[in-house]
């Protein structure tokens, strides 16, 4: 049996389940895109803030910091005079300050930022890299690739690790004093870095991407903070009461009409309602209503007109007269 020969409850059923996940697959689309954009949003944000710090430390070339060996470029010793808290008040000190460029700063402060409970974390790499420790991963070599490749300012993906984000960070003039031509580096860069990696770019190279890092939950977990018990309670409901719509309001009067027809077809009487229909009804059951009863009545008329001008139909009177 083709779908023609289903009853309109069944039809209306299918057709309506078709809608809801029609329905259902746009709400997907339209959710997955809203929380790709708020995720880049986020993403963003992160990246303005690094792009922001490391543009504070550029403006002054280098900083400087006091006593922290850890990882410098250049160290400055510096006699200062002793408050007594640790001496003679009054005596000479040393006292070393050590300084780092911009990329060392930010990379010093993404790992604060990875020891930190922030949710958000982020890196520096390149495709050049002058300090193997920010050599890229998988996702941030296929980023510089695309970036180098197609001139794109910003690259990102939804991964298995969560959401991923590189924005394309250029030299710029200031850039080009450690990271030009090795031979005219800084002496304290080639002698922490060598003199191989991160050297040959000119202003408004790539010089990488600022990485960022953030948690994201599946689609599922999504989807479930949306739609929760509620909103599927008011899905069923609307089909319910669709359901009972189409039974009452088209199922039951054409089944009505059916039969009435049917009856009407046999010569037997069939009350088909139409003393409580205006004629001036706009419901489409309500005009077949009467378009079958203005039928019946043509037909009436028709077989009576038929039957008076039949030869012979007074023949049985004629002939009673005659005995």
């Amino acid at each position: 049996m083709g779908l023609g020969g289903m009853s309109i409850s069944t039809r209306f059923a299918l057709v309506f389940l078709l809608a809801l996940g029609l329905v259902g697959t746009a709400f997907y689309l339209i959710l997955d895109r809203v929380y790709l954009n708020e995720l880049k949003s986020q993403a963003e944000t992160v990246a303005d803030n690094v792009d922001a710090f490391g543009t504070w430390v550029a403006q002054y070339g280098r900083v400087w910091v006091k006593d922290d060996p850890r990882s410098y470029l250049g160290h400055m010793p510096l006699l200062q005079a002793d408050d007594g808290a640790t001496g003679t008040p009054g005596a000479l000190k040393a006292v070393n300050f050590y300084s780092k460029n911009p990329a060392l700063a930010q990379r010093e402060f993404s790992e604060v930022v990875a020891r930190s409970g922030s949710p958000a974390k982020f890196r520096l790499t390149s495709h050049n890299v002058m300090n193997p420790a920010n050599a890229p991963d998988a996702f941030e070599r296929v980023a510089l690739t695309r970036i180098r490749q197609q001139g794109l300012k910003e690259y990102f993906e939804l991964t298995d690790d969560g959401f991923r984000y590189a924005r394309t960070v250029y030299h710029k003039a200031a850039c080009i004093t450690c990271h030009g031509e090795a031979e005219r580096a800084p002496n304290d860069v080639k002698v922490r870095y060598g003199t191989t990696n991160g050297f040959g770019f000119h202003a408004g190279d790539v010089a990488g991407v600022i990485s960022v890092r953030l948690p994201a939950r599946s689609f599922s977990q999504v989807a479930l903070t949306v739609v929760g018990g509620g909103e599927l309670g008011i899905v069923i409901a609307a089909f319910l009461i669709a359901m009972l719509f189409v039974r009452f309001a088209i199922v039951r009067p054409v089944r009505r009409l059916t039969e009435a027809s049917h009856q009407i077809s046999l010569g037997q009487p069939a009350n088909l309602g139409v003393g409580g229909i205006a004629r001036t009804s706009r419901n489409e059951i309500h005009q077949l209503t009467l378009a079958i009863d203005r039928l019946r009545r043509s037909v009436n008329i028709a077989m009576r007109k038929l039957g008076e001008d039949k030869p012979g139909h007074a023949a049985p009177v004629e002939a009673h007269h005659e005995r």
